[in-house]
């Protein structure tokens, strides 16, 4: 497989956005403004590319930035030295081969030495079976269940922790 995974740019915004919305409910919604602020506000936004084609896409936030996620927030307050895992989705035509597994081990080499855990939340109501299972095989753990959004979702915080 010829991959590479690079910066996004305001010329993958247009990409972003349509993976995200075909990947609904299992992520939340996003507009191209939302879009746009992550490509400030993030230490990790890539693309993953496949002979050229974008397939994916990953965005990660370090602590203290200017993002009002309820889920980031809980995070924040609680861990110092973390990236957390906004999220990550893969085309559906190229899931289930290994894709997120070559997407986390980029984000450790980009991010080893300056944080300790990588941490995201996964729905749990509505369940997201594959994020779920994804996770758990790469070897993040689950740390709480939270009540979000007024009650209409559940997550799963789940950390990884980096070894140095």
């Amino acid at each position: 497989m010829n991959y590479n995974i690079i910066s996004a740019t305001k010329s993958d915004l247009d990409f972003v956005l349509s993976l995200n919305q075909d990947s609904l409910p299992a992520v939340s919604q996003l507009d191209l403004s939302k879009i746009n602020h992550f490509l400030q506000i993030s230490s990790y936004f890539k693309i993953f590319k496949i002979d050229d084609k974008s397939v994916g896409f990953m965005i990660g936030l370090k602590a203290g930035k200017d993002y009002k996620s309820e889920n980031y927030i809980w995070i924040n307050q609680r861990y110092s030295s973390f990236i957390y895992v906004d999220r990550i989705i893969i085309d559906s035509g190229h899931r289930n081969k290994g894709l997120g597994f070559y997407f986390y081990n980029h984000l450790i080499k980009s991010i080893n030495g300056h944080v300790k855990n990588i941490l995201c939340e996964v729905n749990i109501k509505p369940y997201n079976e594959q994020s779920i299972n994804f996770h758990k095989k790469y070897g993040f753990k689950n740390i709480c269940e939270n009540d979000t959004d007024y009650g209409r979702k559940r997550v799963s915080y789940m950390i990884y922790k980096i070894i140095r």
